[in-house]
C-alpha cells in the first residue's frame, strides 16, 4: 500500500467500522426470527453482515418461512426492535480520533453503507458524524447493495476520485467484495470477522484496531517503518 500522502480519499463503511452496531443488528434479527417462529442458525446472520436488511428478509421469506411471514412484515418488526436497542450502540474504539486524524491526512472523506438513511442518521446524530464527510452514500441511494460495487462506485463519483486513489475501510467480507469490485484498495478491520476471513475476501491490509491502522498508514503521531 502507498503512503497516505498519495491517497486522495478515504471511504468508510458505517456499521462495524464507525459504530459497533453489528451485535445489535444481529440481536434484533434473532428477536424477529424468534417472534415469527422461524428456525435459524447463527451462520445465517453472519453470512448477511454488510448486506441490507431487505436482502436478509427476502432470503428468509423465500427459504425459511414456509409462508408464515412476509419479508416486509419481518423487516418492519426488526427495525422497531433495533430502535429499542439502539441507545446501547457504542462507537468502534478509536473511530472519532481516527476521523479527526484522517480529516487532516486525506483531501476527501466519504462514507458508503448498506444501512438505510434512517439507520445511518440515528448513529450520525448520536455521535455527530456527518460533519466529517464530503460525500455519504446510504442503502437508499443505490439500486444494488454490497457485495455489489455500486455503493463505492457512487461514492467515488460523488468525491470525484478515481478508485486507485481511494482507500476503503471495511469490516466484512461482503463490504470488501464490493470495494474490491470497484477497484479500490481496502483495509479490513477485525471488529466482526477474523483476519483470515478478511484477507480471503481480498483485503489488502488487515488491522485489529484504529491505533494499528494509524501506524500502518503512517499518519497522525504514528509512523510506520515499512512504507
Amino acid at each position: 500500500m502507498k503512503p497516505d500522502s498519495r491517497w486522495t480519499a478515504c471511504i468508510f463503511d458505517f456499521d462495524g467500522v464507525l459504530i459497533d452496531s453489528e451485535p445489535l443488528h444481529a440481536e434484533a434479527k434473532r428477536v424477529t426470527l424468534n417472534h415469527f417462529q422461524i428456525p435459524h442458525a447463527d451462520e445465517l446472520l453472519t453470512s448477511f453482515k454488510g448486506r441490507p436488511d431487505s436482502a436478509f428478509f427476502r432470503h428468509v421469506e423465500a427459504e425459511l418461512t414456509g409462508g408464515r411471514a412476509a419479508a416486509r412484515e419481518m423487516e418492519a418488526f426488526k427495525v422497531a426492535t433495533y430502535l429499542d436497542l439502539f441507545h446501547e450502540v457504542p462507537l468502534v474504539p478509536g473511530a472519532l480520533d481516527f476521523l479527526a486524524t484522517a480529516r487532516g491526512a486525506f483531501p476527501k472523506l466519504g462514507l458508503a453503507t448498506s444501512a438505510t438513511r434512517h439507520d445511518f442518521e440515528l448513529g450520525a446524530e448520536k455521535y455527530e458524524l456527518t460533519k466529517w464527510f464530503d460525500a455519504i452514500v446510504t442503502g437508499d441511494d443505490t439500486v444494488k447493495h454490497k457485495p455489489d460495487p455500486e455503493p463505492y462506485v457512487k461514492a467515488l463519483a460523488a468525491l470525484s476520485v478515481i478508485s486507485s486513489d481511494a482507500l476503503v475501510i471495511e469490516d466484512s467480507p461482503n463490504g470488501i467484495y464490493a470495494a474490491k469490485a470497484a477497484h479500490c484498495n481496502v483495509v479490513g478491520l477485525t471488529t466482526n470477522f477474523q483476519p483470515k476471513e478478511l484477507r480471503d475476501a481480498g483485503a489488502d491490509v488487515v488491522a485489529a484496531s484504529y491505533s494499528e491502522l494509524l501506524q500502518i498508514l503512517g499518519i497522525g503521531r504514528h509512523r510506520a517503518n515499512y512504507l
